[in-house]
């Protein structure tokens, strides 16, 4: 009983010297602390993505609203019975290019929303390295094993190779949510772009009214 209560009370000291122990800001991260961090980068990255998804959503739902407007304002209103031929041929092209710019915009919101394939890119890293990684976590390395091969993989798998394949995960991801940033951004342009011409096809046929 004496033992295991000494050998319970120097495991105490041990933690707490470790807890006390002085920790220099220059140095390198532990390969555990690194694959900590790690997860907590692509944690931030996925949620970035998720973020980019409500995004694409949302404008998906904009433009929604000005296509029910529109469609509205047809159906409950003499659209083109009271305007004169060339009133209505204005009418007509301005409806027609706002047709033509939410399709583009549609395809452009299937554009972000499809699922792109950013495998990374190991050319030029040596197989020979010890921490070249052997695509235990990736979907698309997994599926080429089958289930045993998967699991010898796993258990030969090194701190450093996890973690160079951590990394190389986190690295694509970064890619995919940059070519998503430059989709979000044609996408709302083209939004922008639709908002102006619905206002001028309301203004023209309420000019038209008055005159």
């Amino acid at each position: 009983m004496e033992t295991a209560q000494n050998s319970f009370e120097d495991q105490a000291n041990k933690q707490r010297n470790r807890g006390n122990k002085f920790v220099d800001p220059a140095q390198p991260l532990a390969p555990w602390e690194l694959y900590r961090a790690l997860n907590d980068a692509m944690g931030e990255a996925y949620e970035l993505f998720d973020l980019s998804n409500r995004e694409v959503r949302f404008a998906l739902i904009l433009i929604g609203g000005l296509n029910g407007a529109l469609v509205l304002a047809a159906v409950r209103t003499d659209f083109g019975a009271l305007l004169s031929p060339m009133e209505r041929t204005i009418e007509g092209a301005a409806i027609g290019i706002y047709a033509l710019l939410a399709l583009i915009f549609l395809l452009q919101a299937i554009e972000a929303l499809r699922p792109g394939k950013f495998r990374p890119r190991l050319q030029a890293w040596p197989k020979e390295r010890d921490d070249y990684p052997i695509g235990v976590r990736y979907y698309e390395d997994v599926v080429e094993r089958n289930t045993e091969a998967h699991w010898a993989a796993w258990q030969r798998v090194t701190i450093g190779q996890l973690n160079a394949e951590l990394a190389t995960q986190c690295h694509s991801l970064c890619l995919k949510n940059q070519a998503r940033k430059i989709a979000l951004r044609r996408l709302y342009n083209s939004l922008r772009v639709l908002t102006v011409v619905f206002a001028i096809i309301l203004v023209l046929f309420t000019v038209f009214m008055q005159f």
